[in-house]
């Protein structure tokens, strides 16, 4: 065995035990430093992971524990908001263990939401442990199944809220409204705020609501913003003039310089979406020109469109 591949083998066989409890020092598992950059972690994964990958070794079941030992590491350490958490508290239970003080650190710490976010890892099994989640019975420990008789007090166990589903028009969302809704066995009033988006979730009472807005035959929303497509005159492509547009609030005049082809895109500033967060702001409206070509000429039109002909355009 060379000496990477014996680093990483030890690497993942290296763990801090501390009074009966045990978890993986996940830098060691990936063979760095503590101080390493994200650069350093992510190399440090990907080689390792093509070493000890199952379908490089399908016929050892210890490659595919190492592997499930690396992608835990890599998970908690490639991720700034957990290994910061990782960092402080291992830390921090390390030296009360060396100073035999237990407790007081966890108390900054709300237990059900480090359970979430070091569910499933081996960090997260010690930290189940140290709350009293998972610590189990045995000698020692009294009727209330705390340490010395104490009741330790469970991790709260919440339901996961409801997520109902509610279909606005497009006229709604960009005006707003109120509507009255039946969920459940309850009715409840909703606002609903100009500029609000498909795929948006509100917090209600219930639980969440989550918006679709229905679909509009002649706007297109991006974001904050309004596609439309305006068939034009072909005379007004070629000379140029102005046309009138509607947009959701109203009617606006635009004008089409000289010489436009057909496909062209003009944005009129201010006349899109309102923005949610700001509704006396609004997005803006994008219109796609295209020439209209008559279906019937009068003999006149065509007298005209002949002669236009006879001169090359």
């Amino acid at each position: 065995m060379d000496a990477r591949a014996a680093k990483a083998s030890t690497a993942t066989r290296n763990y801090y035990t501390l009074r009966g409890m045990s978890f993986t020092d996940y830098y060691r598992v990936l063979g760095i430093e503590k101080g390493a950059s994200e650069a350093e972690i992510k190399k440090a994964f990907r080689s390792l992971a093509r070493e000890y990958h199952p379908d490089a070794n399908p016929n050892n079941p210890q490659a595919e524990e190492k592997f499930k030992e690396i992608s835990e590491a890599y998970e908690v350490l490639s991720d700034p908001q957990k290994r910061a958490k990782y960092d402080h508290i291992s830390s921090q239970y390390q030296a009360s263990q060396r100073t035999g003080g237990r407790g007081a650190w966890q108390q900054q710490y709300n237990p059900q939401d480090l359970g979430d976010m070091f569910g499933g890892t081996s960090f997260g099994d010690l930290l189940s442990q140290l709350f009293g989640g998972g610590a189990g019975g045995g000698a020692g420990r009294g009727a209330g199944g705390g340490p010395g008789g104490r009741r330790t007090r469970p991790t709260p166990q919440h339901e996961p809220e409801q997520v109902y589903a509610v279909t606005i028009s497009f006229e709604e969302a960009f005006a707003g409204a109120t509507k009255r809704l039946a969920l459940g066995n309850r009715k409840i009033d909703v606002s609903f705020k100009p500029g609000i988006a498909s795929g948006q979730r509100l917090k209600i009472p219930a639980g969440f609501l989550e918006v679709t807005i229905a679909p509009h035959a002649r706007y297109m929303r991006d974001g904050d913003h309004l596609k439309v497509s305006e068939h034009v005159p072909v005379s007004t492509m070629v000379l140029g003039g102005s046309i009138p547009v509607q947009t959701p609030s109203g009617q606006v005049q635009i004008t089409v310089p000289p010489g436009t082809p057909s496909g062209r895109t003009l944005r009129v500033r201010g006349q899109g979406m309102p923005v949610y967060r700001d509704p006396s702001s609004r997005g803006d409206l994008y219109v796609t020109l295209y020439v209209h070509v008559p279906s019937s000429l009068s003999d006149e039109q065509r007298g005209l469109f002949e002669q236009l002909r006879s001169t090359g355009i």
